[in-house]
């Protein structure tokens, strides 16, 4: 009787969705807890494939002298500067390490090259998952109004004018030792502080020790991969999450998206290609979000057949204003 109360006052829940859904965790999750150190690996090693990517994009551009070579190596550190965003949003759903410290040690330094905040994002982030469906709803990269087809807002958005704004203000509160607001995780406050000195430390510092070598290592090696590149890049990644999903329901399998992508894309983009299995259950390591997928992609509502045909359609509404779908893109309620 209570459990037919319960379901009749939850039109997204039935008692078949809730066992279905516990079930495949548990077979998801089966050997995470059986090996951990297995996954403690894999996450390390994403890590230090990053970190040398960096590396090796750094030394090259150091060596570089031709204008082609420098942009090429430009784009490829940008690219890895967007990565380490998706490497650093496993961290603070703390599916990287077991550890709350090492994920968040990590967490700084793969948001460090973008000047993104792993405490402040984790409480945004968090609070997004929670409300993803209601009003209250918000992220921690806002790109304003999507439907927005002015050249000066589009540039806006994709090149996150927000988000480095963002960062000069919250420095210069940090650096006045004020409280920082948080939306869900008041103990993150101090640590928000903390951290956007750090970051601000590092990028200022490394201005000035880069400037005493060469006065344009920093601005090869840091501000274009940054500004031109990686700020774009991220906004891409991103962008296909929840536009054009339903907003006014909690049903994640109605208001995200799931991106059907090359496994390289799927590896780049850490998993957020399958955005609909992460918010369905947001504790699941990332490299099972495949197999997760496998078992509810017909019930997902949003499901893009590639990025291709999500921004062919995208970029063909921005563009012409056309509202239909690509080819092979489902409309809502299909």
């Amino acid at each position: 009787m209570s459990i037919s109360i319960f379901l009749s006052s939850h039109d997204n829940l039935d008692l078949h969705k809730i066992m279905d859904r516990a079930s495949i965790l548990a077979e998801a999750t089966s050997d995470t807890a059986a090996s951990p150190i297995k996954w403690t690996a894999i996450f390390s090693l994403k890590i230090a494939i990053w970190a040398s990517w960096i590396t090796l994009s750094v030394y090259g551009l150091y060596r570089a002298d031709g204008i082609a070579s420098t942009l090429a190596l430009q784009a490829l550190l940008g690219a890895a500067f967007a990565h380490g965003v998706e490497l650093q949003h496993q961290a603070l759903h703390q599916s990287g390490f077991r550890s709350r410290g090492v994920n968040r040690f990590f967490g700084v330094l793969l948001g460090l090259p973008m000047l993104v905040c792993y405490s402040s994002y984790q409480d945004s982030h968090l609070f997004h998952h929670n409300k993803l469906g209601t009003d209250e709803d918000s992220e921690f990269f806002e790109y304003g109004d999507k439907s927005e087809r002015r050249m000066v807002a589009i540039i806006k958005n994709f090149f996150l004018i927000n988000h480095f704004c963002e960062f000069l203000k919250h420095t210069i509160d940090a650096l006045n030792w004020r409280v920082f607001k948080t939306k869900l995780i008041d103990r993150n406050s101090a640590k928000i502080r903390t951290e956007y000195l750090v970051m601000a430390g590092s990028f200022f510092g490394c201005c000035i020790l880069a400037s005493r070598v060469d006065s344009n290592l920093f601005i090869k090696c840091w501000a274009v991969p940054l500004f031109i590149f990686a700020a774009p890049i991220h906004a891409l990644i991103e962008l296909p999450e929840h536009f054009d999903c339903a907003r006014n329901t909690s049903n994640v399998f109605e208001n995200t998206r799931t991106v059907i992508t090359h496994p390289l894309m799927t590896w780049f983009t850490n998993g957020n290609n399958y955005h609909v299995e992460h918010h369905w259950i947001a504790s699941l390591p990332i490299e099972k979000l495949a197999t997760v997928h496998r078992q509810i992609s017909g019930r997902i509502v949003n499901l893009s057949p590639s990025y291709r045909s999500f921004y062919l359609g995208f970029f063909s509404s921005l563009l012409f204003g056309s509202s239909s779908p690509p080819p092979g893109e489902p409309t809502d309620g299909s």
